[in-house]
């Protein structure tokens, strides 16, 4: 089993900066969190009816244990990405974290 911290991205005001500074700037820095096993980012796309989805982005930080997240979290590198997030996230974060439970 592993544990999964999920951040929910808002719709920034400027989707191509957003863009820039995501991948140019936060994702090295949240790629220097220790303990991390896995990293996912999905672009959300509007729905079947053409709606816009309620986030822009969804990344995933994938851990063994809550007791590995809580670590690298509080870790300097942790501290930093989770500093950084105020700096390109106008359109607000929603963050979730838990158990990952694999059903296929």
């Amino acid at each position: 089993m592993s544990y999964r911290l999920t951040v929910m991205y808002g719709h920034p005001s400027d989707p191509a900066a957003f863009d820039a500074y995501y991948q140019g700037t936060h994702a090295p820095l949240a790629l220097k969190i220790p303990n991390l096993e896995a990293v996912e980012v999905q672009v959300l796309d509007p729905n079947a009816e053409g709606n816009k989805p309620p986030y822009y982005q969804i990344a995933t930080l994938t851990f063994a244990s809550p007791e590995d997240m809580g670590a690298a979290l509080g870790s300097p590198e942790g501290q930093a990405a989770l500093a950084d997030v105020a700096n390109f996230a106008d359109g607000g974060v929603t963050v979730a974290n838990g158990n990952v439970l694999k059903v296929l």
